[in-house]
């Protein structure tokens, strides 16, 4: 249900600060007044007519993802990106409605304004919801396999973060180690994993070690409706940033040569 409300919230703020930026663009650009030579109203029916679209692209991308990480250089391009498909909207619906041109300057106040204020309140909405999903009964109880040191700092950044996925057992095939990590209590063994995951009502499993049991782990996820994710460490792979790609319809892990940060652009 909070996924629910806070997905709802999210789309119906998002549309009013979308309102709110066009309009703050028409005013900067007429002045404190209401322009014959641009009708107020008919500028403001235009984009009330483009949210939907505006909308449908933000959502396609992915842009109003609960799990998604909100303060980032590329969420930011993805959101300019919607914001021009939308300007683009708009100055079609204020064609069709006025039949007339308007300022090219108005038209890129509104796209530059609408991108950063967006942007800031995703980043702000972003903090108030990971607080949301993690109060109470957390909505994404996640398991963490292993206690090795990659799990430890994997749970001390989620912690830190504030997660939307929240670690609440840790599990370790070897048994023994600490008692707790980052005040995540370590259960003991494999042998408790069924048990674990109807007690905690788990639904994201990470698997930070324990390579042998990767079949198993998968095929209880499947069985019970959980999320699985595999740390890259766990193959032997130590770069931060492990990207996936499809070959020929397969996905696969692909560690790129360069190590530029454009060439995500052309993947």
């Amino acid at each position: 249900m909070r996924r629910i409300i806070l997905t709802i919230s999210w789309l119906i703020s998002d549309s009013l600060i979308f309102i709110a930026a066009y309009c703050l663009a028409y005013f900067i650009k007429v002045g404190w007044i209401f322009s014959t030579d641009l009708p107020f109203q008919t500028f403001l029916y235009a984009v009330l007519i483009t949210v939907p679209g505006w909308l449908f692209v933000m959502i396609t991308m992915r842009n109003l993802g609960l799990t998604r990480k909100q303060n980032d250089i590329r969420n930011f391009l993805y959101i300019a990106y919607a914001c021009i498909i939308g300007m683009a909207g708009f100055t079609l619906a204020f064609y069709f409605l006025k039949q007339t041109l308007f300022s090219r300057m108005l038209l890129l106040i509104c796209g530059g304004i609408s991108s950063i204020l967006v942007f800031i309140w995703h980043v702000a909405f972003d903090k108030i919801q990971r607080s949301i999903l993690r109060s109470g009964s957390p909505t994404y109880p996640t398991l963490i396999i292993g206690s090795n040191r990659e799990a430890k700092n994997l749970i001390e950044k989620m912690q830190q973060a504030k997660s939307p996925f929240m670690p609440v057992a840790v599990l370790d095939g070897k048994g023994g180690g600490e008692s707790e990590i980052s005040g995540v209590p370590n259960l003991g063994k494999l042998n408790k994993l069924e048990e674990v995951i109807k007690q905690k009502q788990i639904t994201h499993l990470v698997q930070c070690d324990q390579l042998e049991h990767s079949i198993n782990f998968v095929s209880l996820c499947r069985k019970n409706n959980i999320n699985y994710m595999l740390l890259p460490f766990v193959l032997g792979v130590i770069e931060d940033s492990v990207p996936t790609e499809s070959l020929e319809g397969k996905q696969v892990v692909s560690i790129a040569r360069e190590k530029s940060k454009w060439l995500w652009f052309f993947r």
